[in-house]
């Protein structure tokens, strides 16, 4: 069934969330990786240490443009990738030390930015928001 008041709803929160951040772009983003690269290094946190295939389905990126992407982020210093144990083949992708600390000031600033959209509503409101999101991107 289709909502278009929640889509609505939804697209709006993300165009927000995505000016909030970009604003405070230029205290968080000082290697320059700009939004794609955030979103990769961010993708990568979450996943762990992907396989280089899975991270450019789970970024919706076609192979070309996650290969460029990983190459700037591993000149910077902030992933590496290693051949998979278990196939020659397979190249993973983590996060150094630095793109460790870059994903946190990331997440800070969209953490803050989340804050700041929300500031309406109550901790209890919020907590309930929270429990919604868990169980709706439980299979994410």
């Amino acid at each position: 069934m289709q909502n278009t008041e929640l889509a609505l709803l939804i697209d709006r929160f993300m165009r927000r969330l995505h000016s909030g951040v970009h604003a405070k772009a230029h205290v968080f983003d000082t290697e320059r990786v700009g939004p794609g690269g955030g979103f990769v290094l961010l993708a990568i946190a979450d996943m762990g240490c992907p396989e280089l295939n899975e991270l450019t389905k789970r970024v919706a990126r076609d192979k070309s443009q996650m290969t460029r992407t990983i190459r700037v982020l591993e000149t910077k210093g902030l992933v590496a990738r290693k051949t998979a144990s278990h196939d020659a083949r397979v190249t993973l992708v983590f996060l150094t030390d630095a793109g460790q600390d870059a994903v946190r000031a990331i997440q800070h600033a969209v953490a803050e930015t989340i804050g700041e959209i929300l500031a309406p509503i109550s901790k209890t409101e919020e907590d309930v928001l929270k429990s919604l999101l868990h169980r709706a991107l439980s299979d994410a």
